[in-house]
């Protein structure tokens, strides 16, 4: 878990400093990832780490799709996945979002833009269930209030895990 937590806190300074999670934390992160395991668990552990990391892209690649996650997010969820597996992998993730929607209503809280992007989603959501059209959902990334970091929510996820707060 220290090499997952060091790699952790890279994406957190990059994430909190330039809004972008680059691949070179999250490879280098797989990549220990993968060898750790194959050095614990041989062949049949590394599947299992890719099977975790193919399901996690798989589970929030539509949401990518949406806008409603970034891509470096996908990335560290699945480099996460090489180092948690099964149960505990879905709690961490549970409590990653978790954790992720109270970040998120204090913003709204907080800031009055991010109130007027929560209205602007259910008016987008009221337009596609009544009339069946889904239109390009706009995203503004120059408002940085409406941003949720999702690496932050998820090392406080880790951190819980780590201390047995979860299982």
């Amino acid at each position: 878990m220290g090499i997952l937590i060091g790699v952790f806190l890279a994406v957190i300074f990059m994430d909190w400093r330039f809004y972008r999670i680059p691949n070179v934390c999250t490879g280098a992160g797989i990549l220990a990832g993968l060898i750790m395991t194959f050095v614990s668990e041989s062949v049949a552990g590394v599947v299992m780490a890719v099977m975790s990391m193919v399901i996690i892209f798989l589970s929030f690649y539509p949401f990518y799709l949406l806008g409603g996650i970034g891509a470096g997010d996908i990335k560290l969820f699945m480099m996460t996945g090489c180092y948690i597996r099964g149960d505990a992998l879905v709690h961490y993730l549970l409590v990653t979002m978790l954790a992720a929607a109270a970040a998120s209503i204090l913003k709204m809280l907080v800031y009055a833009e991010s109130r007027e992007r929560l209205l602007y989603l259910l008016r987008y959501m009221k337009k596609a269930v009544l009339t069946g059209v889904m239109d390009e959902y706009q995203i503004d990334r120059t408002r940085k209030k409406c941003v949720i970091r999702l690496s932050i929510p998820a090392f406080i996820s880790l951190v819980l895990m780590c201390a047995g707060a979860y299982h």
